[in-house]
């Protein structure tokens, strides 16, 4: 007896150092020039594992710019290898779940001042000072860290147009309101010298000053939050594929990546890009967890 325990304890032990020595290597994307890299590709439902939406821009190696914080992606992020501490901006989206919900995880550790763009309120949403306070301040759910974080919150009104929410030299992110049905949303776009990336947000792509936002950027990132075929609610709020391609097409973009992967069936996905290639011929990717994707 005493003979198969030592057995099995050294296999044991050979198994665990076998998954270590196999486990893959996530690293910092590449070390020059600017670098968007997909935390989380996935929707709010199953997604096939995916985490929820979240995007962090590198810049000469450095993660400067994390875009969305949805389910999941604390994990991603230390993956990713970048420092909590070089993050500049926090630029949410909105504020459903499966983009903001992780925002408390990831500060926890947070010591250094933070920018954090958000939308203005509206309907069920507050504003995002209210939402702040509703974590982090005195009285919030997460008040223990009233004393410790340093946030300089900038609201976008989703009401009016385009608006600076940060700059660092030749690095500037502008944030405009997308119409996302009845939920305030803010589009966002990220300019470091000769290169660019818009980030489209969850909408439904009827505001053409989305068009003239993304205007020539060199990545597109969009989301694939219905099917072609939707109707109702979804179709209030998120854009079909083939809309996506048209938006793409006439704003001159680059490269389209496909995220926000509301399902997960492989067939679903493949037909959603089909019905986007319809007016789309550019460059295409399909977002993956910790893919990292040159700008240009």
């Amino acid at each position: 007896m005493l003979k198969r325990m030592r057995r099995s304890t050294v296999v044991v032990v050979v198994v665990v150092l076998g998954l270590l020595a196999v486990k893959p290597a996530l690293a910092a994307c590449e070390a020059d020039g600017v670098q968007l890299q997909i935390l989380g590709s996935g929707g709010p439902g199953a997604s096939a594992g995916r985490a929820s939406a979240g995007y962090l821009v590198w810049i000469d190696g450095v993660g400067r710019i994390l875009v969305d914080a949805g389910g999941g992606i604390k994990q991603r992020f230390h993956a990713s290898g970048a420092d909590l501490g070089d993050v500049a901006l926090l630029a949410l989206s909105h504020l459903h779940p499966d983009h903001a919900a992780e925002v408390p995880a990831l500060l926890w550790p947070r010591g250094a001042a933070l920018r954090v763009a958000g939308p203005s309120g509206g309907g069920v949403f507050p504003s995002l000072d209210d939402w702040l306070a509703g974590l982090f301040g005195p009285q919030g759910v997460f008040r223990v860290l009233a004393g410790r974080l340093e946030l300089d919150p900038i609201t976008v009104d989703v009401t009016g147009g385009a608006v600076e929410v940060w700059r660092d030299g030749d690095v500037r992110v502008t944030g405009i309101g997308v119409p996302h049905g009845g939920v305030p949303a803010v589009g966002y776009r990220v300019d470091a010298g000769d290169a660019s990336v818009a980030f489209s947000s969850d909408q439904n792509g009827s505001d053409p000053a989305f068009i003239e936002f993304a205007r020539n950027v060199d990545v597109l990132v969009v989301h694939l939050g219905r099917a072609e075929e939707s109707t109702g609610r979804s179709a209030d709020l998120h854009a079909s594929p083939s809309g996506w391609g048209a938006l793409a097409a006439a704003a001159g973009v680059g490269r389209v990546v496909a995220s926000h992967i509301s399902t997960s069936s492989p067939q679903v996905l493949a037909e959603s890009l089909d019905y986007l290639r319809e007016s789309y011929a550019g460059a295409l990717t399909v977002g993956e967890d910790l893919l990292c994707v040159a700008v240009p």
